[in-house]
């Protein structure tokens, strides 16, 4: 369907542990009379199409965000789930709605299909060990579906919560920030129950606590990004830069840059010279710092500095929310704003959450140069 799937480290073990314990412990109980072969092959198809359900879950909201004219990056699956990257936000809360509910809708409908073609083999007495299959899967998509439209942040239940809230009071940010204090007590309380689970039932009550933990973790992310949105919203890189940087050669020995340039006023990070000309890359203050000092004096700055390729590169014009994108998804966490080959300034991650905006129209756009000269080549 045109939309990348990512597989994360903790996806295997999640499978080969869903396989081992349904065969195990869950299929012979529940159709016995089989070889352990029968129980490996069964419990290892299982573990799949339980698998393949979460991704139905996740495929679901992609589709339906794309019909709302949203872009989605990708999917991930990971061992507590899987998460639907999609960019921007929706239009209104009806399209949120939409969104949010057709992977609860998705994971109903495949837990009640699969768990009566189960109890229809089991009561034709037909195939029993794929009837206790098929049961399996249907009740754990049922339980998939109902712990999803729990109304918590980041779940979809949160979402839904979040749709009727913004309606209702027409304050988006206010939806979200109620919508994230539920999930965190939601988690809070998940995680309680989860260690009185594990003193009474041992190590199965922490798999409760550690899903807990997440929503905790993500509900406050969610209500932090959201508050970096309302403000953001109708900025543009220019509003955010600090202008003209303090510039360096790129050429230099860590030490020369260390003495000579580093001691100029600077927002932690300094974009570098190429020998050429134009700009060759950024290097920021805890990388010159990493170089353990005995190399300092023969190791080159761009040789421990972000690449020109790895900093976002950005007009003055781009929306704040776009910028604050990329800054995330770049390795350096910086970006540069250039209106062709010139300069006009830098974006450190502090710039998104603090109140400082720069007027780009001032020093900035008239050209002053406060490049580091370099004093000689190494």
């Amino acid at each position: 369907m045109g939309v990348r799937v990512g597989l994360n480290w903790s996806l295997p073990i999640l499978a080969v542990v869903l396989a081992t314990g349904l065969a195990g412990r869950s299929l012979p109980s529940n159709a016995p009379g089989y070889g352990s072969w029968a129980y490996d092959v069964a419990g290892s198809l299982t573990a799949l199409v339980f698998l393949a359900a979460i991704l139905a879950h996740e495929l679901g909201h992609a589709v339906v965000a794309r019909r709302q004219g949203l872009a989605v990056e990708g999917i991930t699956l990971w061992a507590l789930g899987g998460v639907t990257r999609i960019e921007g936000e929706a239009a209104s809360p009806a399209g949120e709605f939409r969104i949010s509910g057709i992977g609860p809708l998705v994971s109903l409908a495949l837990g009640l299909g699969l768990g009566g073609f189960g109890l229809a083999l089991g009561a034709l007495g037909w195939f029993p060990l794929g009837a206790a299959a098929l049961g399996w899967l249907g009740a754990i998509n049922l339980i998939l579906a109902v712990f999803n439209v729990l109304p918590g942040a980041p779940l979809d239940g949160g979402r839904l919560l979040h749709a009727f809230l913004w309606r209702h009071h027409g304050d988006k940010l206010r939806a979200t920030e109620t919508v994230s204090r539920v999930g965190w007590a939601l988690g809070l309380a998940m995680v309680g129950l989860g260690f009185v689970g594990f003193a009474f039932a041992g190590f199965s009550g922490l798999w409760l606590a550690l899903v807990g933990w997440f929503l905790m973790t993500a509900s406050r992310a969610e209500q932090g990004q959201a508050r970096l949105r309302h403000r953001l919203r109708g900025y543009r890189a220019a509003d955010l830069m600090t202008p003209d940087p303090v510039r360096g050669p790129g050429w230099v020995t860590v030490q020369h840059f260390m003495e000579d340039c580093a001691l100029a006023p600077h927002p932690g990070a300094f974009p570098l010279d190429a020998w050429s000309g134009g700009l060759s890359g950024l290097v920021d203050v805890n990388q010159l710092r990493s170089v353990p000092p005995a190399q300092r004096g023969v190791r080159r700055v761009i040789d421990v500095a972000w690449p020109l390729s790895r900093v976002p590169v950005v007009r003055p014009e781009r929306p704040a929310l776009e910028v604050a994108t990329l800054m995330a998804q770049g390795p350096s966490g910086w970006a540069l704003v250039m209106d062709g080959d010139r300069l006009l300034g830098i974006i450190s991650p502090s710039d998104l959450t603090s109140g400082h905006l720069v007027d780009w129209r001032g020093d900035a756009a008239r050209g002053g140069d406060r490049s580091v000269k370099p004093l000689a080549s190494s």
